[in-house]
């Protein structure tokens, strides 16, 4: 039998330990970035929330007074909303200038955050009916805020939240906060892969067992037990993400500026 030299032998241990880790932090593979649609011309072209409820996908427009359009994934067809009831119940959940912001659907109830950070709350889609709204900034100081986007794991809500204050590290401005649906308390707070300061828009989704999370040009895993980044991305197309959706076989992403497009993972 070979006796390796003690050496070689720390070598071998140091490959292995490199490669074991690369592994683990490899994340998924991704496909192709593909572009497939843009919203609709008869609306602004600001998309600020993206979700998918099983069948469609939604996008909410910056302020657009509620208003929302729906994507059919097989067929690329959009459907624009036209019901001054349902505008009424997202703008009363969305806050400031009845502007909303994220959104996601959480078992028939649709939750929305509002665009500029002081309230968020569900509806039920049965009749329209707001069911709950917490109300309440994250910081009561100077300089405006932002709910960007907004994911449900389960268990827990999670919303992307920025913070204008450029004299402060984006590690305390560009956070993930962790929601208990129940009574709308933060009961964890991470810092997000930081982006541009002074753009707010981001994107979340959760995947049935991550969080992806997209800024600038960068998308990233997350894992939801720590907050910690599994995994980052480059995707260079991208400029301006506000909303991340998955349908259960893919990545959507939306751009505020209204383009819209698929990602493999």
């Amino acid at each position: 039998m070979e006796v390796l030299p003690m050496r070689k032998l720390l070598l071998i241990c140091v490959f292995t330990l490199l490669t074991t880790c690369a592994t683990a932090n490899a994340g998924p593979t991704l496909g192709e970035l593909e572009l497939v649609t843009q919203l609709p011309a008869e609306l602004p072209q600001r998309i600020i929330g993206f979700a998918y409820d099983g069948e469609k996908l939604w996008a909410t427009i910056y302020l657009g007074r509620g208003q929302y359009a729906t994507l059919d994934p097989s067929t690329l067809k959009w459907t624009l909303s036209d019901e001054k009831k349902q505008h009424e119940a997202i703008m009363k959940v969305s806050g400031s200038f009845a502007s909303p912001g994220g959104l996601c659907f959480v078992n028939g109830k649709l939750w929305v955050v509002g665009a500029y950070g002081d309230s968020f709350g569900s509806i039920d889609m049965s009749d329209w009916k707001v069911e709950h709204i917490f109300k309440g900034k994250q910081r009561e100081s100077f300089g405006s805020q932002m709910y960007t986007s907004m994911a449900y794991d389960g268990n827990n809500l999670w919303i992307a939240w920025h913070w204008f204050r450029y004299d402060l590290p984006t590690s305390e401005t560009q956070l993930l906060l962790k929601i208990d649906p129940e009574n709308g308390k933060v009961v964890g707070k991470y810092p997000l892969p930081s982006g541009t300061s002074n753009d707010g828009t981001h994107a979340l989704t959760w995947d049935g067992s991550r969080l992806w999370h997209a800024k600038d040009n960068k998308l990233s895993t997350i894992d939801p037990a720590t907050g910690r980044v599994t995994a980052i991305y480059t995707l260079n197309d991208l400029k301006r993400p506000s909303g991340l959706a998955w349908d259960g076989h893919a990545l959507w992403i939306a751009e505020f500026d209204g383009k819209i497009w698929r990602l493999q993972v």
